[in-house]
């Protein structure tokens, strides 16, 4: 317990530093480069000094610790290591134009897990957290999912990832299923959505660790469920994510099975 509560402050204090620059350039970050030829796939400037940021921060106070992020070369991981991932900006498209739904996602994972998380939000001032154990809170507010179990009242989240031929296959059969259903462009956030019982639950077709890392443990700590989309345990290798409030979760594997 002690370890988690040392993580989880440390966890803060880098993504308070990392803050200071998403408030500073949200909405006018400079210039946007592309990664990888996809002209989806954007980068910012803040993007990378937010990463290098944390990782200083983490580097100082845990040095022996891996480091994996999603803009700056990686650590090698080893069975047994403990391993932080980090996301500077989940929905670097939303920052560049100005739109609140991104974060900075921050996690410590160790062989059975997320083990502390932080989910930070500045422009809406929301400070997600948690720690392995001892429950998750928003900003004072500890957190709680929904109880909604009947499906077509539940209210959701859906992402695509980069692979934009998901949605054209998957919103017509989604949209039959819900009473509504969203797309917010961060899952980190979707995910920390469904944690405080905003969201009913968030389907995600295509994902990186680095982006559910933090909001996993939120979920989990909340009293919610999270497996790949055949039911399995979420692992730094899953792609595809069923986030709900444990209610729904069942209905949602068979509603995944009919997705291509």
């Amino acid at each position: 317990m002690i370890d988690h509560n040392r993580y989880l402050k440390t966890a803060l204090a880098a993504v308070s530093q990392g803050g200071k620059l998403f408030q500073k350039f949200f909405g006018r970050p400079g210039k946007v480069e592309i990664k990888n030829a996809d002209p989806r796939n954007l980068v910012t400037a803040i993007d990378r000094k937010i990463e290098k940021l944390i990782r200083s921060r983490l580097t100082k106070d845990f040095p022996k610790h891996k480091i994996i992020g999603e803009e700056l070369a990686n650590d090698q991981i080893s069975p047994g290591d403990l391993v932080w991932y980090i996301d500077p900006i989940d929905g670097t498209a939303n920052f560049i134009h100005g739109f609140p739904f991104c974060c900075i996602s921050l996690a410590l994972w160790d062989n059975h897990g997320p083990v502390a998380a932080v989910v930070y939000n500045p422009v809406l001032g929301k400070t997600y957290r948690a720690a392995r154990g001892q429950g998750a809170y928003c900003n004072k507010k500890r957190l709680r999912v929904s109880k909604q179990q009947n499906l077509v009242q539940t209210f959701g989240g859906y992402g695509w990832g980069r692979n934009i031929a998901n949605a054209g296959r998957h919103f017509p059969v989604l949209v039959k299923d819900f009473n509504k259903i969203r797309t917010l462009g961060s899952t980190a956030m979707e995910i920390a959505l469904v944690a405080e019982s905003v969201y009913d639950f968030h389907l995600q077709a295509e994902v990186n660790i680095w982006d559910f890392a933090a909001s996993i443990l939120l979920l989990q700590e909340a009293g919610g469920r999270a497996t790949d989309w055949e039911g399995g345990p979420i692992t730094p290798q899953t792609k595809r994510i069923i986030a709900s409030n444990g209610k729904t979760h069942q209905a949602l594997l068979r509603i995944v099975k009919k997705l291509a």
